[in-house]
């Protein structure tokens, strides 16, 4: 389960203070798929962040599957999202010089799996997801939506139970965004995996079990 009790974050520079999240407080459940909906600006990326422990709350409390996120150390925290959190960004994020298997073992490699172990579930999730045949190309090779499939099976990588997905199909066109968000679903449903999803799509709003609505750094509790 992912809580947040009265989360703030503020970005302050020399000059002024940012405002991005203002006192959200919210539960998701173990395998539940919540999209996050709201306008730019409004905070959306800053709470996956949060949820995703790439960056620490102002003020507040996040607790990731029973565990309060700020008591611990730097360490504790790299191993949290390296076993149990995945993520898939807008822009795929895969190293050019690596082919897509390649791209795909990285968090095993991170994570200390033989190199036998990692080479067999590389491939074995480049099938889940459709695309073996390209295993030994690099990115610059395959097309978008290939690329954000062994983005998907690299976040699987270390099996984690959460997914957080920042804007996945923004790069892509409709059909292949479909397809794409087809096999996140099927994560969720077949897996167990909880998915969140930050989108201003509303049609891929649809696939989730809940949204969440966003403006201006609060939960919006008028929609």
């Amino acid at each position: 389960m992912i809580e947040l009790v009265d989360v703030h974050k503020v970005y302050r520079t020399q000059f002024y203070e940012v405002y991005a999240l203002n006192g959200v407080t919210m539960k998701i459940e173990s395998g539940e798929f919540v999209a996050i909906m709201g306008p730019s600006g409004s905070g959306k990326s800053t709470l996956l962040h949060l949820i995703g422990c790439l960056d620490k709350p102002t003020k507040g409390e996040v607790v990731i599957n029973g565990v309060q996120t700020s008591k611990l150390s730097d360490n504790e925290l790299t191993k949290l999202r390296r076993d149990a959190i995945g993520f898939i960004f807008q822009q795929y994020n895969l190293v050019p010089t690596l082919t897509a298997v390649e791209n795909v073992e990285l968090p095993m490699i991170f994570k200390g799996v033989p190199k036998e172990e990692r080479r067999k579930k590389a491939l074995k999730l480049l099938s889940q997801v459709g695309i073996e045949e390209i295993a030994n190309r690099k990115p610059n090779e395959i097309s978008g939506g290939q690329q954000q499939r062994v983005a998907i099976a690299r976040a699987m990588a270390n099996d984690p139970k959460i997914l957080l997905c920042d804007e996945p199909t923004g790069n892509l066109d409709s059909k292949t965004g479909r397809q794409v968000m087809e096999i996140i679903k099927r994560l969720n449903e077949e897996k167990n995996v909880t998915v969140v999803l930050v989108t201003h799509d509303l049609s891929l709003a649809d696939y989730a079990d809940r949204i969440v609505r966003i403006r201006d750094g609060r939960v919006d509790l008028s929609s």
